[in-house]
């Protein structure tokens, strides 16, 4: 119970500034104000009607549903190819795939920038997700090497001993296990592309404009509440990643404990 009030200050803190611009976003105003004179949709309905904010949503879309692929396939292949494995190197490749997180992203944003202009890449969408889903990977290898903290190895090796495949054996060895650390991993790397700005800013084009860099640029020139509404729609999408990953976790939960903790022994 002490647990819980102590959050409660701390939940406070973090939850209550975002959820200031839920209001926001339904003033009838032109401008933001908080608090808000008078309620109406007329923002939200505005900001579906503007081709350029559509834009920038579909375009934020389409990246982070490049990151997402990328992110998870590279960062759960990752995390079972070095899982129960000893071998010299392995320390520099996990600190290689955890690099995205510590590097400034404003280094990343001017390497990324430089190697699409070399490759004449720059002016669409898929370069900024590629370069989103090398931010996400880390996330995905994290939250997948985590759900395999509790598999033995043994039981790799016991069902390749049996004749298991490699795609059997990750089938129904590996996917069960790592199942909630791909939805996990999923969901971080749509939150992290979803609201990465610096990187899009750098390699941005009139046909590829993220919203995090529509709401940026706006906020300098254009301050209107679709700024709000936009702002809203984030943190929505995030409760909603958030609230989907908590139900996968109480309902992996309520099966593991339906589960018997050891196999029966068995007798002569």
């Amino acid at each position: 119970m002490s647990s819980l009030i102590a959050s409660v200050p701390v939940f406070v803190f973090l939850v209550v500034p975002t959820l200031i611009v839920l209001p926001v976003a339904f003033t009838g105003s032109r401008y933001i104000t908080f608090p808000p004179q008078q309620l109406s949709t007329e923002a939200v309905t505005g900001f579906f009607r503007d081709q350029a904010w559509m834009s920038a949503l579909s375009a934020s879309l389409q990246a982070a549903g490049v990151a997402v692929v990328i992110a998870v396939l590279l960062g759960g292949t990752a995390a079972v190819a070095l899982h129960g494995r000893t071998f010299p190197g392995k320390a520099a490749i996990t600190g290689l795939l955890l690099a995205p997180m510590i590097v400034p992203a404003v280094v990343l944003a001017l390497a990324f920038y430089q190697f699409f202009i070399s490759v004449g890449m720059v002016g669409t969408v898929l370069p900024i997700g590629l370069a989103h889903a090398v931010l996400a990977v880390p996330y995905a290898f994290l939250t997948v090497r985590a759900s395999l903290a509790g598999l033995n190895p043994a039981l790799v090796r016991s069902a390749s001993s049996l004749g298991a495949g490699a795609f059997s054996v990750m089938r129904f060895v590996y996917l069960p296990v790592i199942r909630p650390g791909l939805v996990a991993g999923a969901l971080f790397a749509f939150s992290v592309s979803i609201d990465e700005t610096v990187i899009a800013l750098f390699l941005q084009s009139p046909n590829a404009t993220t919203l995090p860099v529509k709401m940026f640029t706006d906020i300098q020139y254009n301050l209107t509440p679709k700024i709000a509404v936009s702002s809203a729609m984030l943190v929505t999408v995030a409760t909603l990643g958030l609230l989907v990953q908590v139900c996968f976790t109480i309902r992996r939960r309520s099966v593991a404990r339906l589960l018997p903790l050891t196999a029966p022994e068995q007798t002569g």
